[in-house]
């Protein structure tokens, strides 16, 4: 029907997009490999942007062992290190990116928004640093889309479609799109045809991103109304 208003689903990573928390989360892992393994991690050879909970996880466990992780380790590792986030939040500056409380308490108030998580965080880590920073409020959690024991970004972008079907059953396809500061943000947007937007807050340059082909690519998100905009330019 012409003229019918079409929902706008906003996916969004957390760390290097929503927030910076000084490297809270390692610090934390590393915490819970010291109580599990008796032995501090070289994190200089864990690789962290834009991975999962489950896979930082493993790769401490495989440093730590020697070998394959289990995945019994790996699950007792996650939850340890979920038992330690808060307080190492609360031991370091963390801080909530520019424009994105603008953005949010703007699209809050837009009916045909709709603000989610699709991020590499367990549910119960993002819920901690959403918590710490203020921000929890503004997703919804039950229709997020966390890692879950899961190593792929794409994985969890395909559990979020999931997510939406059973959110708006028998609704017009809505306008997706997924916001991260990585190139597995791109990657897994792209794999579930989402309008991907890539933002240098966090380890990786526009150039770098720019690389991977996003949609929209910028150093830093502009204020609410210049956000919109380009949203609805699709």
């Amino acid at each position: 029907m012409e003229g019918e208003t079409v929902l706008n689903i906003l996916f969004w990573d957390i760390d290097g997009t929503l927030v910076r928390t000084s490297k809270a989360g390692l610090y934390a892992f590393d915490e819970a490999a010291i109580q599990l393994w008796n032995r501090s991690i070289d994190f200089s050879g864990i690789r962290s942007a834009g991975m999962t909970d489950h896979s930082i996880a493993a790769q401490i466990v495989q440093a730590a062992s020697g070998r394959e992780p289990r995945e019994e380790e790996i699950i007792a590792l996650t939850d340890r290190y979920e038992e330690l986030l808060l307080s190492h939040l609360a031991q370091r500056t963390c801080r909530v990116l520019p424009s994105i409380l603008e953005i949010l308490n703007h699209l809050q108030h837009q009916e045909n928004y709709k603000t989610l998580l699709l991020t590499g965080n367990s549910r119960k880590g993002a819920e901690i640093k959403l918590r710490h920073l203020g921000l929890a409020s503004y997703f919804d959690f039950a229709y997020s889309a966390f890692c879950d024991h899961r190593s792929s970004r794409t994985e969890i972008a395909r559990s979020a479609l999931t997510a939406i079907d059973e959110l708006f059953p028998g609704e017009k396809s809505p306008n997706l799109f997924v916001i991260g500061d990585t190139p597995h943000d791109i990657q897994c947007g792209q794999a579930i045809g989402a309008y991907t937007i890539a933002v240098a807050t966090g380890t990786f340059s526009v150039s770098q991103l720019r690389e991977h082909s996003p949609w929209w690519s910028v150093e830093e998100l502009p204020q609410p109304d210049e956000f919109q905009s380009k949203l609805e330019e699709r």
